[in-house]
């Protein structure tokens, strides 16, 4: 039987601190990489989608994506991995479609949508919620430089994320790989 490698999908950027933290995330889990949007693109492979929350972004992926697993926001442990960060608000990006990010019951703010991180509460600590540095992470710390908080690194910044990564994703292929069909 051939063993199909693991290919994390993420966005891709033209900011390369983006796609070298993605390319590292995904190796330290022990997984291929491809991005959406910069080389280099899917292949083949057990393909997941590696995007926070239902956005046009991540349906696109899904789309191309041979595991058809849900955006990290309904991966079990994820939500209670964010509470432990411990932060008093976390910032998406937005904005929230589907109502998946207030329904975390989390302290929250949207880069783009409501609640609006430039009407957000100043905090000691805040969680920008990404998987990388870049552009999304530079526009946060730019609208919330005001409150002079914390910002916690992104989450590939993380060491128990990715071991929360290599925990978790046996499980999402368990669940979500589709099965061949006997002949």
């Amino acid at each position: 039987m051939h063993l199909q490698a693991v290919v994390l999908i993420f966005h891709g950027s033209r900011d390369q601190l983006h796609n070298e933290q993605a390319k590292a995330l995904a190796e330290a889990v022990g997984a291929g990489y491809a991005f959406m949007e910069a080389e280099p693109k899917f292949q083949g492979g057990l393909g997941i989608p590696m995007f926070i929350t239902n956005g046009e972004d991540y349906r696109k992926a899904l789309k191309v994506a041979t595991v058809k697993s849900p955006p990290l926001i309904r991966w079990p442990g994820f939500v209670e991995y964010l509470r432990s960060l411990n932060a008093e608000l976390y910032i998406f990006h937005g904005p929230d479609e589907t109502g998946e990010i207030k329904a975390t019951d989390l302290p929250i703010a949207l880069l783009y949508g409501d609640p609006n991180i430039d009407q957000a509460p100043c905090v000691e600590t805040a969680a920008p919620v990404l998987l990388t540095r870049g552009y999304i992470y530079n526009k946060i710390e730019e609208r919330y430089r005001r409150c002079k908080a914390k910002l916690l690194p992104p989450l590939a910044e993380q060491p128990e994320f990715t071991e929360y990564l290599r925990k978790t994703i046996p499980t999402i292929l368990k669940r979500y790989t589709p099965q061949p069909t006997p002949p």
